[in-house]
């Protein structure tokens, strides 16, 4: 059997290439001028080494990688061939340019050096071609170093002029068709912030597209400001609301794609639950709370406290973090009431336990109206004073007999806790004078009072006496005074014509006080005139 080194050695001899022939193999040395490659013969072939570089003189292969080449000529009668490589290369590039060229598609360059009209341009280090300075973009740098994409616009035997230019305008097609149809199938689109206007903010879609995003669709969470959520440069992800494709205007939502708060909101709360929130706004009739992003619930102002008259803003400011009780929750309305009160015991429940009819209470007046005085009795507990249980006596200013701070004691005549209704009376703190004024006077008397009022066109206010106030009506005053106003102060006898003390009345008639005046005056001139008669007879009858 033959030794392998004999085979080998047979195989060498029998094996050889012509000129033009192709072959391949593996770089084995790289010497100053050439490479030796492996080809499968008895002596590598030779490469010169420019055939290793592009135009520019770079490597283009190293030690250990395979080549393909063509034989270009015997060496010697030893088998040794002198190979090209750069040929096959050359062609290989030719023939993906035309591919792009007859696709269309974008190829990369180098931007190698000035010349007259544009930039010579290099193609995978083989291909020179021409770029017309009209064709490259002003932004991009005129540098030999650096490599941009292209579309060819013409191609020539071993040559080529492009545009980058056109490449960009490809692109541009190619990214607004692409935009188009992401926003015709709603397909989420990423946006850059370009800035803040009235209302929103414009965003920007890969310099092709200028969407608007209204202040109300950015979050579902209440913002003080659009700004202090997004800046200018920001990126965010939005929905398409509303697309005019003649007119180019976009409308955007983001909040869309938040999830939303309310769904199955009745799963996570619900009535008399207690939960805590963020307050983010304060108006006059309530705070609303957020309690997670996107659901807020409003604290109404009369449940801010049990306390009367208190404004939310006097307990609460924006991002304050409070706990709450939930009194309402409607998901269909998107509706949820707070509490912040009911987390104290009720006063009105309190006071309940403590407080009956007839009781006396003292407590500092809290307002004062034009028909009545509320009193503070305990906090969160105002009773109410109606201008009628002020005094026995008639009152006609309230304002000018109280103040507000004003320490007041009462008797408690009507009390409903259930309905919050507490009703005080001060005149009850002492006896009722019309029941005693009845019991010392009846109709027909003569009474004397101080004229306080008059009532225009009925009559004048008597002051009779402490808690007693009687009516002298126009139709009642003496035929003397008829034409003759009364003045305040000034003192008027008159007889009882009506005297109900149930309904506190008390009417008097001067009219008739002086009829009975008259008829005492004619009944005394009577008298005298009769004794006068009587003594004289008796004269007569004595001297006779």
């Amino acid at each position: 059997m033959e030794n392998f080194a004999e085979i080998l050695e047979n195989y060498f001899q029998e094996r050889t290439y012509e000129v033009g022939d192709q072959v391949e193999g593996p770089i084995v040395k790289i010497g100053r001028n050439y490479a030796l490659v492996d080809i499968g013969t008895k002596k590598e072939a030779a490469l010169p080494l420019e055939e290793l570089k592009d135009l520019e003189g770079n490597l283009i292969f190293n030690l250990g990688d395979r080549v393909r080449a063509i034989v270009v000529k015997r060496i010697s009668q030893e088998d040794q061939f002198l190979l090209s490589t750069r040929k096959i290369l050359e062609e290989e590039a030719l023939k993906r340019l035309k591919e792009a060229f007859e696709k269309g598609d974008p190829i990369e360059v180098k931007l190698s050096k000035p010349v007259k009209g544009g930039y010579e341009v290099i193609y995978e280090g083989l291909i020179k071609g021409f770029l017309p300075q009209s064709q490259l973009l002003r932004s991009q740098s005129s540098e030999g170093s650096e490599r941009i994409k292209v579309l060819l616009l013409k191609l020539n035997e071993r040559s080529f002029v492009a545009s980058q230019r056109a490449y960009q305008q490809r692109e541009r097609e190619l990214k607004l068709k692409e935009l188009e149809r992401k926003i015709q199938e709603g397909e989420i689109l990423e946006g850059k912030v370009k800035g803040a206007v009235k209302g929103g903010f414009l965003l920007d879609f890969d310099g092709l597209i200028t969407g608007f995003l209204p202040l109300s669709e950015v979050t579902r969470r209440r913002l003080r400001s659009g700004e202090s959520y997004l800046a200018e440069g920001d990126q965010i992800a939005v929905k398409v609301l509303e697309w005019d494709p003649e007119k180019r205007k976009l409308k955007v939502s983001h909040k869309v794609l938040e999830p939303d708060p309310w769904e199955r909101v009745e799963d996570r709360y619900g009535p008399d639950q207690r939960v805590k929130g963020r307050v983010v706004k304060i108006e006059n009739f309530g705070a609303f709370v957020e309690i997670e992003p996107g659901l807020e619930g409003l604290l109404p102002a009369s449940e801010i406290s049990w306390k009367k008259g208190l404004k939310p803003k006097d307990i609460l400011q924006e991002g304050d973090l409070i706990e709450a009780i939930i009194t309402e929750l409607n998901p269909q309305e998107r509706k949820l009431i707070l509490s912040l009160r009911r987390l104290e015991e009720n006063p009105w429940e309190t006071v309940a336990k403590e407080l009956r009819v007839g009781d006396i209470v003292e407590g500092p007046i809290k307002t004062v109206t034009d028909f009545g005085l509320f009193v503070e009795i305990r906090e969160g507990v105002d009773g109410f004073i109606h201008i009628s249980q002020v005094s026995w006596d008639r009152v006609e200013d309230l304002k000018s007999l109280f103040k507000v701070g004003d320490l007041i004691k009462a008797k408690v005549i009507e009390f409903n806790p259930e309905t919050k209704r507490l009703a005080l009376s001060i005149r009850e703190l002492k006896p009722n004078p019309w029941i005693e004024f009845s019991q010392r006077h009846k109709v027909g008397e003569e009474i004397e009072g101080e004229i306080k009022k008059e009532v225009p066109g009925k009559g004048y206010l008597l002051g009779i006496e402490e808690g007693i106030t009687g009516f002298l009506p126009m139709r009642e005053l003496a035929e003397t005074r008829k034409n003759k106003a009364l003045r305040e102060g000034e003192r008027v006898k008159g007889i009882i014509i009506t005297l109900d003390p149930e309904r506190k009345r008390l009417w008097v008639s001067e009219k008739a006080y002086i009829l009975k005046e008259e008829k005492a005056e004619v009944l005394a001139y009577q008298g005298k005139v009769s004794q006068e008669s009587s003594k004289g007879l008796s004269k007569i009858k004595i001297e006779l």
